[in-house]
């Protein structure tokens, strides 16, 4: 079926092409083999227009971000504990948020690279240990946006809560500035921890003279706002689909000796 996209002037106007829904592609609704998406989503009603998404995952109370998308990834490789026995270990889990803003959103880029990623296990890079200075400048390089300023010196992408309790700092793990036509994409990731359950926020902050909680609006590069309904949402994915099980999982790895 031909679609017309009619998108906000900001995402640019898509062409028409000839698509399936999210539904038809990634559900059981078209009953054949599909990838399953462990992804909790939220997004703008233009960003589901344009990608077909589910009206279900609209929340207009998103704010700065076309669409924010969390999950937990789990690597195939696990971690190891040898003084605990031969064998005993358990998966490597990592969450993810990845957020989709303006092409023109005031990122505080470290350059005019256009995408870049950092390699985690069991990416083969992950195993090539740098032996020489410029091999692990390189290696511990930032990826898209400074891990820390040099005036501020504390890291710049911070998880917002409510009552300027701090969630947390985040880092870049990958990033696309043309993903699509005015979309770029950032995908951030942080050690897995206890969700808020409250309406949320990402800043971007400006390198300077500055503490995190006691800062002012003029020190932001850039923020989202993120609705309290998807917050409920990520929270009970998190702790059904990755707490419990990695809760029994450390428990066997302390019961050894």
């Amino acid at each position: 079926m031909v679609r017309l996209w009619v998108f906000c002037a900001a995402l640019c106007v898509a062409s028409p092409v000839l698509s399936a829904t999210y539904e038809d592609t990634f559900t059981a609704k078209a009953n054949k083999a599909y990838n399953e998406d462990l992804n909790v989503w939220v997004y703008t009603s233009e960003f589901a227009e344009r990608f077909a998404m589910p009206k279900e995952w609209i929340d207009d109370g998103l704010k700065g971000a076309y669409a924010i998308a969390f999950r937990v990834e789990t690597a195939s490789g696990r971690v190891f504990f040898p003084h605990k026995g031969l064998g005993v270990g358990m998966p490597v889990r990592r969450c993810i948020l990845d957020v989709y803003v303006r092409d023109t959103a005031v990122i505080p880029w470290i350059d005019d690279q256009v995408a870049d990623r950092w390699w985690y296990t069991p990416d083969s890079p992950t195993y090539l240990i740098p032996q020489s200075h410029e091999d692990q400048q390189w290696r511990r390089r930032a990826v898209g946006i400074p891990v820390a300023g040099d005036k501020a010196r504390e890291p710049l992408i911070y998880l917002g809560l409510l009552g300027n309790r701090m969630g947390g700092s985040l880092s870049v793990r990958e990033y696309h500035k043309k993903l699509y036509q005015g979309i770029t994409y950032i995908s951030l990731s942080r050690s897995c921890m206890t969700p808020p359950k409250s309406a949320s926020w990402v800043e971007f902050m400006k390198d300077g003279n500055w503490n995190y909680g006691k800062h002012s609006e003029s020190d932001v590069a850039y923020k989202i706002d993120i609705p309290e309904s998807f917050m409920r949402r990520l929270f009970e994915s998190w702790y059904q689909n990755s707490r419990r099980p990695a809760e029994g999982e450390w428990n066997q790895v302390i019961r050894n000796k």
